[in-house]
Parts: C-alpha cells; sequence; structure tokens
C-alpha cells in the first residue's frame, strides 16, 4: 500500500535532488570558467609583462639620458670585471679555476691601459680573490660613472674540443646554447641570501625571465657590440685564433649599467691548448692585448678620430707590443715569441699602410666634393639612442639635437641626427652631438635609405656610388 504521509518526503528529497544537480552543474561551469581564466591569464601574463617591462625601459631611457648629463664625450673611466673569484671558482679545467685566469687577464689589461692612457681612470671590481657579488659589480660601475664596462670570464664545455673567443653583450638574440650559457654564469646569484631582492626576482632557469632582462642595455647595445666586435677581431687579426663572434644573451652582471657593457670568454679551459695558453703569463698578456688594442680603437673611434688615424693608432700600439710586455707587463720574452712578434709586425705594417693611403685617398676626394645629401645614395648620420618602445620626434630628450630621424631595427627603434655626405663631416657633428646628453653618439651610415656598415658605405663611395 503506498503510503501517503511519505509522498511528501519523497517529493521534497526529489526537488532536493534536482538542486543539487543543478548545483552541481552550475558548480562544474563555474570551475570550467575559472579554468579557462586561469588558462587564458597564463597565457596573456608573460605578454603583459613584456608590455610593462616595455613601457618601463622608456623611462629607463629617460633617466639614463639625465645620468650621462654629467659625462664628457671621451672615454675617461672603464671598470675591468675579473669573472668569480672567492668561493666561486667558474669553470674548471683539468689544472686551471676561471678566477684565476679572468684576474690574471684583467690585471694586466689595467696595467696596459694605463701605460698607454695615464689620463684614463681604470677601477678593478677585484684586484684579488675574493667574492663579489654581481649586482655589486655593476654598482662599482655606475658609481663611478664609468665609460666602458668589460668583464672578463673563460669558457668550458662537455665537448673538450671547442676552443676559441666571444664576445657576449646584453640582448635579445638567442639559441639554446645561449640560454644555457646565461643559467651557468647567472646561477651564480643563488650562493647569494638577497639574490631575489638584488635581482628583482629573477629566476635563472627561467626563459621568461631572461627575454624581460634583456630589455636592459638597449641604449648600449650598439656600442656594446661596437666594442665587442673590435675584441673578436683583434683575437683573430692580430692572436690569429679563432674567433667565435659576438654574441647575444642575459648577463645579471651588464643588466644594470649604464654605459656600453661586454662580457668577453677568452678560452675554454676544458680545451687542452687553450687552458695551456691561458694559464702562462705570456697567453695572458696575450689575450690582454689584444683587448688593450680594441679598446685603443674604440676609445679613439669614439672621440672622433678618422678611420684612417684609428688604424694608425692602432697599428703604432701592436708595433710596440714587445716593449710592451717587457717594460708594462714585466714579461719574458723568448726567442721564439719575439720572432713571431717581429713576424706579425712585418705583415701588417704593409696591409696597415695600403689600408690607411686607401682610406685617406677616399677622405680626401669625399672632403672636396660639396654634394646636396638629397642627391646622395649614401650618408652619414650620427646615432643618439635607442628604444624598445616609440619616443615621439618632439619629445624633450631631443631638446638639444635638431631633426632627429628615426628607423628600426630588429623590433628597435633607433634615433639619428644628420645628413652628412662626407665622414670628415660627420664626425664633426658627431663632436657637436658628444657634448649634449648623448655622450654615447656615434656614427652610423646608409646606403639608399638601408642601414649599412661605414665600412661598407666607404667601399661604395670609393667606387663610386655616392
Amino acid at each position: 500500500m503506498f503510503n501517503l504521509v511519505n509522498k511528501p518526503i519523497i517529493f521534497l528529497n526529489g526537488k532536493c535532488f534536482n538542486n543539487m544537480k543543478v548545483k552541481s552543474k552550475i558548480t562544474q561551469n563555474l570551475e570550467g570558467y575559472t579554468k579557462n581564466y586561469a588558462l587564458d591569464l597564463k597565457r596573456l601574463l608573460p605578454i603583459c609583462l613584456v608590455f610593462l617591462m616595455s613601457f618601463l625601459t622608456f623611462f629607463t631611457v629617460e633617466a639614463q639620458s639625465e645620468h650621462i648629463k654629467s659625462k664628457s664625450f671621451n672615454v675617461q673611466t672603464i671598470v675591468i670585471d675579473a669573472g668569480h673569484g672567492g668561493n666561486d671558482p667558474g669553470c674548471l679545467g683539468s689544472s686551471s679555476q676561471e678566477k684565476h685566469v679572468c684576474l690574471g687577464v684583467a690585471l694586466k689589461l689595467g696595467k696596459l691601459i694605463n701605460a698607454y692612457y695615464p689620463d684614463v681612470k681604470v677601477i678593478y671590481t677585484r684586484d684579488k680573490d675574493v667574492f663579489v657579488k654581481l649586482h655589486e659589480r655593476a654598482n662599482i660601475a655606475n658609481r663611478n660613472k664609468a665609460n666602458l664596462f668589460i668583464s672578463i670570464h673563460a669558457n668550458s664545455a662537455q665537448n673538450k674540443s671547442a676552443y676559441g673567443t666571444e664576445t657576449y653583450v646584453m640582448g635579445t638574440k638567442y639559441t639554446d646554447r645561449n640560454l644555457e650559457l646565461s643559467k651557468r654564469e647567472n646561477s651564480v646569484i643563488l650562493l647569494e641570501k638577497d639574490h631575489e631582492k638584488n635581482y628583482d626576482g629573477y629566476d635563472p632557469t627561467s626563459p621568461m625571465s631572461n627575454i624581460l632582462m634583456s630589455l636592459y642595455q638597449q641604449e648600449y647595445l650598439e656600442s656594446s657590440i661596437n666594442f665587442a666586435s673590435k675584441v673578436e677581431h683583434q683575437f683573430k687579426i692580430r692572436n690569429e685564433r679563432r674567433s667565435r663572434g659576438v654574441r647575444q644573451r642575459v648577463l645579471l652582471v651588464m643588466y644594470k649599467t649604464t654605459m656600453p657593457s661586454v662580457l668577453i670568454e677568452v678560452g675554454f679551459l676544458t680545451n687542452s691548448k687553450n687552458q695551456k695558453l691561458l694559464k702562462e703569463e705570456y697567453g695572458q698578456a696575450e689575450t690582454a692585448g689584444a683587448i688593450f688594442r680594441a679598446f685603443v680603437e674604440y676609445k679613439s673611434e669614439m672621440e672622433g678620430m678618422s678611420t684612417s688615424e684609428v688604424a694608425l693608432k692602432e697599428a703604432k700600439a701592436f708595433a710596440d707590443w714587445e716593449k710592451m710586455l717587457v717594460n708594462v707587463l714585466k714579461i719574458k720574452v723568448g726567442e721564439y715569441q719575439a720572432k713571431e712578434i717581429d713576424k706579425r709586425v712585418k705583415n701588417s705594417i704593409d696591409s696597415v699602410q695600403k689600408v690607411v693611403a686607401k682610406q685617406q685617398a677616399v677622405e680626401k676626394k669625399s672632403n672636396t666634393e660639396k654634394k646636396d645629401p638629397k642627391s646622395c645614395d649614401v650618408l652619414f648620420r650620427v646615432q643618439i639612442t635607442s628604444s624598445s618602445k616609440k619616443i615621439p620626434l618632439n619629445s624633450r630628450k631631443f631638446k638639444d639635437v635638431k631633426d632627429v630621424f628615426e628607423y628600426e631595427s630588429n623590433g628597435i627603434f633607433k634615433y639619428a641626427v644628420g645628413n652628412c655626405v662626407t665622414q670628415k663631416e660627420v664626425i664633426e657633428l658627431q663632436k657637436e652631438v658628444k657634448k649634449t646628453v648623448f655622450s654615447d653618439a656615434f656614427v652610423i651610415a646608409f646606403y639608399k635609405q638601408k642601414r649599412v656598415s661605414v665600412k661598407k658605405a666607404k667601399e661604395l663611395i670609393a667606387s663610386g656610388q655616392q
């Protein structure tokens, strides 16, 4: 018999059950929305972070321009950073430690610069076997308002046949190997108790952290690449060593420096030949000499010398190399080494004289011809700054210069002034520009409105394609 008393209970239970099903469905939908929202947020987060960093970079560029107002256009102060040190040995060779090699090369480089340029202030981040935090190395350079920061390191690889030099700048071009090297060099921050605070929460293992950090130093990227290229050229041409080229990666030792900065890997300690060279005093001196001559070229160029004058100055420094080894670095030169040096110097004299003579002829011809820039395919300009975000051409940032020209390269907006037909004309303009807030300004060239190297521009002029 059907019990009517239980009927309301059954009805209520049924209703409750239906309500529970509706609730469950709503909950599932909400969970789905939450998951989708979280997923979308996770996807959007990197984009938002990059946008935010680009926004901040714009103001960083403004602040850095204010910072360099007090600097003259001369390269007056250089900071030399010997990598690793103390309880951080760096890379290990079979019978060597990176920290000792770095210190040896760094001290020799400083002595060479002091001897050749007594008016240049040389500052070391360390001059003995001690550990210095990465951020403090950058702080030393910033506090002293350095014009150039050079960090010296040595390399390693699982493949022991890997050898040669390579020079890094802070940048955004990545390969898997570059990322691994960034992790290796930057992992030293884990030795610091307060590393999260000092490096803005940077995670050495995170690709996104590396991308965000690479947005720093954009203002000085061109000048950094300029010096890095000269270093690798010296290693290859003068020292006859294998150059692995100029590369970009995120390096915490440079990300807060407010000047052109490079990190030089002077060789592989895991390679027997490289290790033997870098352990010896003579090998360290040869390495320091290459960097020194690159500095001679860079300083001369930044201070407005013509290409022929720079070539002559570098050639003289190279011709005096044996004297500098003995008199400045107090290194005994063996008979074989002396012959090798003489051979290199002799071979270089003819080639340098030919280059200088050709360049002087080009400069003389160019200086005597007055042409309308509008009718010329080759033009020289003076680059003053760059930014990952567009800067309005009427910005107060450009109040000290006229007729600012904007162009884009690899996603970076770059700004230059001038429409110069001759190199002499652009060098004079560069000198004037460097007296303003843009003390790191440098010469660039265009061919049919496309950026080319200054060397290429001169070749085009020499071949009559002005």
